[in-house]
């Protein structure tokens, strides 16, 4: 019984650390908005535009940065790795 009770225990962590890597994550989202790092720089600086919105550029012709559809993804994978380590493992 004592082993069941421990198990429990770990999924409850775990599940209270994805919650909070979950919010961290939408408050960095919401914080930056959908602009990269690269357009933020150049309006407080003063500087010019950067490439124009059509032209392909990336990693594989996506953005990465600013693309909600993008993190929301390598969140999804994320969780996916943390559960099958997390059965793996028995932890």
């Amino acid at each position: 019984m004592p082993d069941k009770v421990k198990n429990s225990r770990g999924l409850i962590i775990f599940v209270a650390i994805v919650l909070v890597f979950i919010a961290a994550g939408l408050a960095a989202y919401l914080i930056s908005g959908d602009k990269g790092i690269e357009e933020r720089f150049s309006q407080a600086v003063g500087l010019g535009g950067g490439p124009e919105e059509g032209e392909p550029g990336g990693f594989f012709g996506f953005n990465i940065e600013g693309n909600l559809l993008t993190y929301v993804i390598i969140l999804f994978l994320l969780a996916i790795v943390c559960i099958i380590l997390l059965k793996v493992f028995k932890i």
